[in-house]
């Protein structure tokens, strides 16, 4: 079982041409039973976002600075259309691989099945709406199923009206629901209580679209405040993760090649041309103030940061002294997360702030701060006290939106290589602060989204053009705002 899990997800990692083809889905495992899909799957998608995360959200997001000699400069807002054609492909066939285990497991009567291919139907899809806005979902991934090869794209809001319908139904089912094989499922062990944890965490990471909801004015809303509170204030209906054992943590094996990270296949040369930006740096390191954050010998092997959107020439001059991702921790590391535990709690203080939980925002940012070090290294030298005592970590003197912005920087630190998610917590508040410079492309706006891929405008012909000339006002650009975008006047 084993080899057949690994050679699936090493089929499935493969390349795509067409969207057809994708939604044909014939990487899936179509003769077998729901719960054999979740390790291909959880492996896949994760497999992909690193990839992505390394490059694309990295450099957006300025974590890093990629010294490139063409004109596609991520850090300056230019994308080559294969890194957007990627990621839209490979997500969706995870996706399409989720819809016929949902498939398989209506046919036998799986609801444990069912459930987990409902969270992972949200897991796959929410990256897709999340990176493109309005995209197809409800018919996504059924041309093997039920024969729609040109599925439509449907409005951000929908589609997060229909996730968070699969996320009560799958906490509901898994209420009752029974463990499986632990060979079909590295993250769990096949282990149904912390599925629904996940799910329901993923439910409250998805909450995102609160702000949005509480001020948008058109069609019913999702009343998401609400859910976030019910969530919160009743564990037992429910249960949310309770430690990092919790975590969706996705299990990479340094000795075993068909479970290798996708670091193990960036040249030297790469990997070296990804230098640390400043901006990150500068939010770890600051001897001025006596400020070394724990995770830095774990994150960087120097710390040296380099400036984002300058010539390739003025960031050649730091190409010698640059700090780097630590190579060696970070290429074989064991596992890596679609979801941390500390991520919770930063959601739960930015909640607290929001005046949406009881609570001050502190005592969750304490957890959630203190738990994103302890991801990295539970070393009991690591002198966490005075690290959330210095001034350029602690909440103690800030006021109003100041307390804010400092919980979305230090959630912002957490979440380096965890997917897009950084990405979407600045242009849902706009912290932490981006500067933008001369040199960057896109109206000198970072990216609200990305651009759909060129090809769907033949592949996919009708319903691409529906889409660009509808909610994205004629042109497939880069600068309008997904649904639950908030913070247009906040650009930085």
């Amino acid at each position: 079982k084993l080899t057949a899990l690994f050679s699936f997800g090493a089929l499935a990692l493969s390349g795509c041409d067409n969207f057809d083809e994708m939604n044909v889905n014939k990487n899936a495992l179509q003769t077998t039973n729901a719960t054999s899909y979740v390790q291909p799957i959880t492996f896949g998608l994760e497999y992909a976002l690193l990839e992505r995360s390394f490059d694309v959200n990295s450099q957006l997001m300025q974590y890093t600075v990629q010294a490139q000699t063409q004109a596609e400069r991520i850090y300056n807002y230019r994308f080559n259309n294969s890194i957007i054609n990627y990621f839209w492909q490979n997500i969706y066939r995870w996706a399409g691989n989720a819809e016929t285990m949902c498939v398989q497991a209506e046919k036998d009567n799986d609801r444990t099945g069912l459930a987990i291919a409902c969270i992972l139907k949200v897991l796959t899809l929410s990256h897709i709406t999340d990176a493109f806005g309005d995209a197809p979902y409800f018919e996504a991934g059924k041309g093997y199923t039920e024969g729609k090869f040109y599925p439509a794209y449907d409005s951000q809001k929908e589609i997060y009206r229909d996730m968070f319908e699969k996320l009560e139904l799958a906490n509901e089912l898994l209420a009752e629901g029974k463990d499986f094989d632990a060979l079909e499922d590295y993250m769990y062990d096949g282990k149904v209580a912390r599925w629904r944890k996940f799910g329901n965490s993923l439910y409250v990471l998805l909450m995102r679209a609160a702000l949005k909801d509480e001020s948008d004015r058109t069609g019913e809303r999702l009343d998401a405040v609400s859910k976030l509170n019910e969530i919160f204030s009743y564990p037992s209906v429910y249960p949310v993760f309770e430690s990092r054992a919790d975590a969706a943590n996705v299990k990479f094996d340094a000795n075993v090649n068909a479970q290798y990270t996708p670091f193990h296949n960036v040249r030297a040369g790469l990997w070296n041309a990804n230098m640390i930006c400043e901006r990150l740096m500068d939010e770890m390191y600051d001897s001025s103030v006596g400020l070394k954050d724990p995770r830095v010998n774990f994150y960087f092997d120097k710390l040296v940061g380099v400036p984002t959107q300058v010539t390739y020439n003025e960031l050649m001059g730091y190409y010698d002294t640059a700090g780097h991702y630590r190579r060696n921790v970070i290429q074989d590391r064991d596992h890596f997360a679609l979801m941390n535990y500390s991520e919770l709690y930063f959601i739960w203080a930015e909640a607290a702030y929001r005046g949406w939980i009881p609570g001050t925002p502190k005592e969750y940012y304490v957890k959630a701060v203190s738990e994103a070090v302890c991801e990295w290294t539970d070393d009991a030298s690591a002198d966490l006290t005075s690290f959330l005592a210095n001034s350029r970590v602690s909440l103690d003197a800030l006021d109003g939106e100041e307390v804010l912005e400092r919980i979305m920087t230090q959630k912002w630190i957490s979440n380096y290589l965890v997917g897009i998610e950084s990405w979407c917590d600045y242009r849902r508040t706009g912290y932490p602060e981006m500067p933008v410079k001369a040199l960057a492309a896109n109206d000198g706006i970072l990216p609200t989204r990305l651009r759909y891929p060129s090809d769907e405008e033949f592949r996919n012909k009708t319903h691409y053009f529906e889409a660009v000339n509808g909610w994205l006002g004629g042109t497939n650009n880069m600068t309008t705002n997904v649904w639950w975008a908030d913070h247009t006047d906040k650009r930085k």
